[in-house]
């Protein structure tokens, strides 16, 4: 998914090019990959949060609301972490529900919440697909820099989608439902889901 996006990161790289100036000196100057994938990583974390927020106002399971707040902590992660760079929130700091500038992010919202209406195993299988679909890219991500604080922040970010993952993975066996990974490996998928929860900083 994250390769349907290069055009349009491209397009905030250039927007924002204006930030690096402002950078503080004591941060390096974020190259163009490091840039797009902090700011698409502020917007995926963000409709993680949504999804799951919009799947407990319709099914009430009080791990939706539990796995919302802890993406609103991880959503102010990465705003500290765009801060300490001065890159500008494309969102300007929105918390609107399905509200998104990445026109890829807000299709894919509008397809999850589709799911979700479903039914309550519909939406428990999209959990398993947002949480999926994060580890991959945050792996992805972390793999472009060198930074360590762009990697120390993506690191609590992928171990707090390695719990959420257990969670939905838990709410999936009590329903009977089989979940056959999309983006990562079934082999790391396995790891995950056989190994205890742990706990991170910003999770």
């Amino acid at each position: 998914m994250k390769k349907l996006l290069i055009p349009f990161l491209i397009l905030l790289v250039s927007l924002s090019g204006c930030q690096e100036s402002e950078t503080p000196s004591t941060n390096p100057v974020l190259n163009d990959a490091e840039l797009a994938s902090l700011l698409f990583t502020r917007e995926e974390e963000k409709l993680a949060h949504d999804v799951y927020l919009y799947a407990f106002q319709v099914h009430g399971l009080q791990v939706f609301q539990n796995i919302a707040n802890s993406e609103s902590q991880h959503v102010t992660s990465v705003l500290n972490l765009m801060n300490s760079y001065s890159v500008a929130d494309p969102l300007s700091g929105s918390t609107v529900l399905g509200q998104f500038t990445d026109p890829n992010l807000l299709q894919l919202y509008e397809e999850l919440i589709a799911r979700v209406d479903q039914s309550l195993e519909e939406a428990i299988l999209v959990g398993l697909l947002i949480e999926d679909m994060d580890i991959l890219d945050l792996e992805m991500a972390m793999a472009e820099t060198k930074q360590s604080a762009i990697i120390n922040v993506y690191s609590q970010l992928q171990c707090g989608s390695e719990n959420h993952m257990r969670s939905f993975y838990n709410q999936a066996s009590l329903l009977e439902l089989d979940y056959t990974p999309t983006y990562i490996s079934q082999t790391e998928f396995d790891t995950i889901i056989n190994s205890a929860r742990t706990s991170c900083q910003s999770n």
